[in-house]
């Protein structure tokens, strides 16, 4: 009896080995246990155990957003500035320049029957002239020490102009020269037309060795003029530091050509009949002539 009952159960452990659900691999079920098998079987023996590490973000570099590295300086708080003690003297000039003429006026000279100017410019300001230089860069010009400095940029002659427009008129300047040599020349520019952007008008002027003329430029032509060509005379004060008073008198078409009040000619031309007026300077001979311009004034003419 004990041996039939030891033979039913082998006989029902055979079967239910033999047996498998659907869908079940029985296989996985082996394969599992045998790879359970083998790494407790490690374990046990201290064989090291291969472990897959976890999978990491690798972080990923993000260049900063670029900075401004200009240092500003922040503006400086004002200082006071302390006053002096004691003032200053001030230095001496290197250079004397002539004194101007005296008051005696010559016989011919239109000032003494004329009266008080109706413009006078002392050149104290600017006011009445473009200052700086030009946009061609022909000249430059400055206000300094009671005068107007014109200085030539080039060895052409260049010229600037006032604002008043003036019809029959007696025109006067007196000008100074610091350094002057031989051909270089300064004067009087007048009758510019209005409308004419300071490209045409007549130019009377004294050369540095003592010569006079008066020229007529028509810019639109690039045409230079003379109704009186170049001529020495012995009014004229020469050389560096001189003073030399120019006057223009304009009646209609009539021209006379005055130096330190002396009638030294007339002409007729009627090309411009009225317009502004200014100063001239140009010359080779010295480095950035300069003109300086102590009193311009003139009267109007019934």
């Amino acid at each position: 009896m004990k041996k039939i009952s030891i033979i039913l159960l082998i006989v029902m452990a055979f079967i239910i080995s033999s047996c498998h659900f659907p869908g079940f691999d029985d296989s996985l079920v082996e394969d599992e246990e045998d790879a359970m098998a083998t790494e407790i079987a490690k374990i046990l023996t201290g064989t090291p155990v291969q472990v897959e590490p976890s999978p990491t973000l690798t972080p990923t570099m993000v260049e900063p957003e670029p900075t401004n590295t200009e240092v500003v300086d922040p503006e400086p708080e004002p200082t006071e500035t302390p006053e002096p003690a004691e003032p200053t003297p001030t230095p001496e000039p290197a250079e004397v320049l002539t004194p101007t003429p005296t008051a005696t006026l010559a016989d011919t000279d239109p000032v003494a029957d004329l009266g008080a100017a109706d413009w006078v410019d002392n050149m104290t300001t600017g006011d009445n002239w473009p200052t700086g230089t030009d946009p061609a860069g022909f000249t430059a010009i400055k206000f300094e020490d009671g005068y107007l400095k014109l200085t030539a940029l080039k060895n052409v002659s260049g010229w600037r102009v006032s604002w008043p427009v003036v019809e029959d008129f007696y025109l006067e300047a007196t000008l100074k020269t610091p350094e002057c040599e031989g051909s270089d020349h300064y004067g009087l520019m007048f009758r510019v037309p209005a409308d004419s952007g300071a490209n045409k008008g007549y130019l009377f002027a004294i050369t540095c060795d003592g010569r006079y003329s008066l020229r007529r430029w028509d810019g639109t032509a690039q045409v230079m003029h003379f109704p009186i060509s170049w001529t020495a005379h012995e009014a004229i004060l020469k050389g560096e530091n001189a003073t030399n008073k120019l006057g223009v008198m304009a009646r209609g078409a009539g021209l006379a050509l005055y130096i330190n009040g002396e009638k030294v000619n007339e002409v007729t031309d009627s090309t411009h009949l009225e317009g502004k007026f200014g100063i001239i300077v140009g010359g080779g001979n010295v480095d950035n002539l300069t003109v300086w311009v102590d009193q311009i004034r003139y009267w109007e003419l019934p």
